[in-house]
């Protein structure tokens, strides 16, 4: 029987490398696994926790990356390699650098992998495996196999949970929609359901971009998946976007399922900035008042995890003490304050390319960069240097162990859940010494 081995590369020695609260299961992993026919034996390494053994007798290797973690995954695609060892490598990022990834890997995955799997796996028993396998449609994801759960020993914080894939609102700084599509396809809430009764754990995230969705059919199913996921009895977090609060009744149900923290991109609270950024859905009537939004939500006893984004061509010193006056005055629960990076396949990198902005370009290893904390681009209105020392205190005002303490503490008074409670303190106390951790950036070299 072939053995298969595949992998989740981490940080090992620079930023993230010690974060393990948030550390989320490698669930598209672990689809993979249940994608892998039954004459295979597989197993899962998530480099978070475990060291990866070069010398394991196996016999093809499969890693996953989203950007910043390309130079790892290269590297321990050629330690393999350098052992005679077939690799796989697929994900997002060999998605959009598919020439790139095959310059390291016997074979690159370009798009969502569960129905190539089984015929690369075909492929490669023959000794006929090709070097590219691309997705001609994206998959039906309406009866997906259980995640292989069973093949992850390590203890996370959260099982992993998706019920819905792509979004339509296609923002310039993200590639979701290119690599998932602009269309809403949605899992079988029975199957749904039946795998989350599966999963022990009280505690769940839910990975879908937009557990809502958008347009009628999907409000229409998420009120149906609320209503059910109350008989399982979890508390979940999730993703989702300001138009929760646009239809009556929905964030009650939310809240009556388990729903104990969201995760909200409001990337920017200058309307100049959504507008540039394509972020239309955060600039409606119903959602731009930001803290009308916030108290709605809270009301309902959820938290919220607050995405900004700094550095666009609108951005200045006096943005980032704006943005942190409304997060304290708005009692946003959690922050995720990131610099805005050029992910490949963005019209975002497209353009600062096209303008020569980009300062950190000599690839693969300057990808380490991109990992949404450091400048990697010539700002309009901040020096790099300046950027990064914004952001850095900006962490230390609304992140320290003090302020996070106070924060969480009016969490857990807003919310009553310990769960809410520590999503929120950590994600705030790990983001500050995460960011904290990184004294010289790259671009100070």
């Amino acid at each position: 029987m072939k053995k298969i081995l595949l992998i989740s590369p981490a940080y090992r020695n620079k930023l993230l490398e010690n974060v393990r609260v948030l550390a989320l299961p490698p669930l598209n992993l672990m689809l993979i696994a249940a994608h892998t026919p039954a004459d295979y034996q597989v197993s899962i390494l998530d480099e978070a926790f475990d060291n990866i053994d070069y010398d394991a007798k196996v016999d093809l290797v499969g890693i996953t990356c989203m950007t910043p973690l390309a130079p790892r995954a290269y590297q321990i695609a050629t330690e393999f390699k350098k052992r005679e060892v077939p690799v796989v490598l697929g994900g997002i990022h060999p998605s959009m650098m598919s020439n790139e990834a095959a310059q390291y890997a016997d074979a690159v995955v370009v798009g969502e992998g569960e129905e190539l799997w089984p015929r690369l796996l075909a492929d490669f028993t023959r000794g006929e495996m090709q070097q590219f396998y691309q997705v001609e449609k994206r998959p039906d994801i309406t009866r997906l196999p259980s995640p292989r759960r069973d093949l992850l020993t390590n203890k996370y914080f959260v099982q992993t949970v998706q019920t819905s894939r792509g979004c339509p609102h296609n923002c310039r700084f993200c590639s979701v929609t290119l690599f998932n599509g602009g269309q809403y396809r949605m899992r079988a809430i029975d199957d749904v359901i039946a795998e989350i009764k599966e999963i022990p754990d009280k505690r769940l995230f839910i990975i879908d971009d937009n557990i809502i969705g958008s347009g009628q059919n999907s409000i229409d199913r998420a009120f149906a998946l609320f209503a059910r996921l109350k008989e399982c009895r979890k508390e979940w977090g999730g993703q989702t976007c300001l138009n929760i609060v646009e239809h009556e009744g929905l964030l009650k149900a939310a809240a009556d399922s388990g729903a104990k923290v969201f995760l909200i991109g409001f990337e920017s609270i200058e309307q100049v900035v959504l507008n540039g950024m394509g972020k239309k859905i955060n600039m409606r009537p119903t959602t731009r008042n930001f803290k009308e939004v916030i108290k709605k939500i809270h009301d309902h006893g959820i938290a919220i995890i607050g995405g900004f984004i700094f550095g666009t061509d609108n951005d200045d010193s006096e943005t980032f003490k704006r943005t942190l006056d409304f997060i304290m005055d708005a009692e946003v629960d959690a922050v995720q304050l990131t610099i805005q990076t050029p992910l490949p396949g963005t019209a975002l990198y497209r353009q600062l390319e096209e303008e020569g902005r980009l300062l950190l370009n000599h690839y693969p290893q300057d990808w380490e960069a991109y990992n949404i904390f450091e400048p990697v681009f010539q700002p309009k209105n901040l020096s790099p240097e300046q950027l990064y020392q914004e952001l850095i205190n900006a962490y230390k005002t609304v992140s320290a162990p003090w302020p996070s303490c106070k924060r969480g503490l009016k969490t857990f008074i807003k919310t009553r859940s310990l769960f809410s409670t520590s999503i929120s303190f950590f994600w705030n106390y790990d983001s500050y010494k995460t960011i904290t951790r990184i004294t010289r950036p790259r671009i100070y070299v």
